[in-house]
């Protein structure tokens, strides 16, 4: 079975190869660690009209063959690239999510036999006091 680090690693790389433009906050602690190094400072773009992605990897339950204790069991989950905008024009968050779902066709291979199962969606835009946010859905399985 594939491990989910490595099906998060994998998908990491696919985002950042398709060289968006845009920051992307990735999950994990911020702050400093023990020598005063800053971890993970994502700092969220301040301008008018600012868009960014949040990364957030969902692994769900395998699915087990129930053949024997030690059977296999398929990976599958979702992997969440959220468009992220201070309040703009809706359109603008939909033609990024668009280039989001193009890095991620479906039957792009992630790692071994695990492969986007599905066109990448979107739901409706999540309106907040200073921000807009899109998510766009990766769903794979093996």
């Amino acid at each position: 079975m594939t491990a989910n680090s490595a099906i998060k690693s994998s998908f990491d790389q696919i985002l950042e190869a398709a060289a968006l433009g845009y920051a992307i906050s990735w999950p994990g602690p911020t702050g400093t660690d023990a020598a005063g190094n800053a971890v993970n400072p994502f700092e969220t773009p301040t301008g008018a009209g600012a868009v960014w992605l949040e990364v957030t990897f969902m692994p769900n339950r395998g699915v087990d063959d129930r053949l024997a204790n030690d059977g296999y069991v398929s990976p599958q989950g979702m992997y969440q690239v959220t468009v992220v905008g201070r309040p703009q024009p809706e359109i603008r968050l939909r033609v990024v999510a668009e280039q989001v779902q193009a890095a991620f066709p479906k039957g792009t291979r992630i790692s071994g036999n695990i492969r986007v199962g599905s066109h990448p969606y979107t739901t409706s835009v999540l309106i907040e006091a200073d921000r807009m946010r899109l998510p766009v859905t990766i769903e794979y399985s093996e």
